[in-house]
């Protein structure tokens, strides 16, 4: 039984959060640690059980959403500890796609704020009078570049991403995210919970095909908030990765390494655990 992955496997590649081994020619270990990034920032200071989590929920849409669009998950059982089991995804290599599919049902984060500016959205001067975190008309594509660790996203425009990957790749990915996105808001309302915008990877395996990688709808990649389906209302307190984001920016954080408040770090766990419990109906 494996304790250790970084003795057992080669690292191929140490991600923001995860990190990733090479297990054979057509398949990788991802392994999810508690580290938390912020801003294109990662902390050394963990946030205990915070990949726990991630890996649960990754694991949980990608199987609610393979008839959508196949993923790299695989079956493949594996001789891991328990300890490193739950925070572990035995995955199909691919070639990633350079592109951060992101895509928007309300007008918050970056969209928001552009729109403040300059009353754009996706690239468009709209006319439409519109508050902080209105839903929008219909869920829009907004893609951005995906940079290399340290390095900061750039967002562009959907002729750019052409540009970058051809027109044909990217407008199955535009659809794919699209669909997506309505398919798990509709399916978090439910269960009282909006998913106000969220990214997507991908990835081309060996035969060229196209497959949903890394991970999808968590707290990490996705902003949540809480719909009481009686009374239609929203509470916008976010119980995803803004908390944080949150709390960096009130306390004046200058982009170095800090000892994280164990009170933040509680507070973060409690609304990933949240988010969790709440869409998966798992108590």
């Amino acid at each position: 039984m494996i304790h250790d992955l970084s003795q057992a496997y080669e690292l191929a590649f140490k991600g923001k959060v995860r990190d990733i081994y090479v297990l054979d020619n057509d398949k990788l270990l991802i392994y999810t640690s508690d580290r938390i990034s912020a801003f294109d920032f990662t902390f050394d200071d963990p946030v205990i059980d915070k990949g726990i989590v991630l890996t649960k929920m990754a694991k949980f849409w990608f199987d609610k959403t393979k008839h959508i669009v196949k993923n790299h998950l695989c079956e493949t059982p594996f001789d891991l500890s328990s300890k490193l089991k739950e925070r572990c995804m035995v995955v199909t290599k691919t070639k990633v796609v350079p592109i951060e599919a992101i895509v928007r049902g309300h007008l918050a984060g970056s969209a928001w704020e552009t729109y403040k500016e300059n009353k754009m959205i996706n690239g468009e001067i709209t006319e439409d009078k519109l508050d902080k975190y209105e839903k929008l008309n219909k869920p829009i594509f907004t893609p951005s570049t995906k940079a290399d660790v340290g390095d900061k996203d750039i967002n562009i425009s959907k002729a750019e991403m052409d540009k970058i990957i051809g027109k044909q790749l990217a407008d199955e990915i535009s659809r794919i995210s699209l669909a997506l996105y309505d398919y798990a808001y509709r399916y978090a309302l439910e269960r009282g919970v909006i998913i106000a915008d969220t990214k997507f990877e991908f990835g081309m395996d060996k035969e060229g095909n196209l497959l949903l990688i890394d991970e999808i709808f968590t707290p990490d990649c996705s902003r949540f908030w809480l719909y009481d389906n009686k009374l239609g209302k929203i509470n916008y307190d976010a119980f995803d990765k803004q908390f944080f984001r949150d709390y960096l920016i009130k306390s004046n954080w200058d982009n170095e390494q800090i000892q994280i408040p164990d009170n933040i770090k509680k507070n973060i766990i409690s609304k990933y655990n949240t988010a969790y419990k709440l869409i998966t109906d798992d108590e």
